[in-house]
Formats: C-alpha cells, structure tokens, sequence
C-alpha cells in the first residue's frame, strides 16, 4: 500500500475518532432535570405505570441526534419497577422537554408501590438510562424523589 494511502486513512480514522470523542462529551454534558411524575394503574396488566415529564439540557452548541434510550426504573433500594424505551430523537441546545412513559412488569410491583403511593410514602426512583448513540450505548442514570414533584395517581 502507498504511503498516501497509509497517510489518508489515519487521518481519516483520527477525524472520526475525533467527532466521536465530541459527541461523547457532549452527550456526557447532558443534565436531566426532571419536571413531574403521573402514577397511574393499567387495570388490563394489573400492574402500575406512570410518566415522567423532565428537561434534558444540552448546554453545547451542538444539536445531538440519538437514536434512543432505554432504561429501567427501580426503587432506592433496587426493587425494580419497569422498563421504557424511546424512538430516534434530537436535542437542541438548550433546554428539551421529554416524556417517558414506563410500565411496571408484575402485578406484585403494584401491591408495595401502590400501597406507599396510598398511605403517602412516594417513592425515590432511579431511571437507569442508556442512551444509544450511533450504536454505542452511554449510560445516563438520574434519580427522582417523587414527593418532592406532586405526583398523581390515576
């Protein structure tokens, strides 16, 4: 192979390498600020969901396009809840309001849960959120104190 060859496809390697590095940190920089939170019971499962409504800030200059998110819902204490994903989306900068709508995956998650939301013990939640960029996955966990939003139960 030629040396021009050689030469071209390092920097072309480095470029993309670069951009990638880029894209990474500014995923990185994404703050999720969470906004409120509905409970509701989906009485065909028996089992309970909700949506939580939050900001995600993109204090870059970049417009980020993903190709979703996936991720979990859990108590503090690991009892996992349910499950979410999204479709493609793209985060301008500044601030982007987003809805995630998860449901749990058992009826025997709503007894506890239920229960709590019932009595007044609104739990701390923690979403477990990959986001999928370019098929490489970036982990973006945050954590919600439910009562500190006002939460309904429908």
């Amino acid at each position: 192979m030629k040396t021009e060859v050689k030469v071209l496809l390092v920097a072309g390697l480095g470029y993309v390498g670069f951009k990638a590095y880029q894209a990474y940190v500014a995923l990185k920089q994404l703050k999720w600020a969470p906004t409120g939170i509905n409970f509701s019971i989906i009485k065909s499962r028996g089992a309970i969901g909700g949506t939580v409504f939050l900001d995600i800030i993109n204090t870059t200059a970049a417009t980020i396009n993903i190709d979703g998110f996936t991720g979990t819902v859990t108590t503090a204490a690991g009892t996992l809840i349910g499950d979410y994903n999204s479709g493609k989306m793209t985060i301008k900068p500044g601030v982007n309001n987003i809805r995630i709508s998860w449901g749990s995956r058992s009826s025997l998650t709503l007894i506890g849960l239920a229960a709590d939301i019932f009595s007044g013990k609104w739990p701390v939640l923690r979403f477990n959120t990959v986001m999928n960029y370019k098929g490489f996955p970036i982990p973006t966990p945050f954590t919600m104190n439910t009562k500190d939003f006002a939460p309904t139960l429908k």
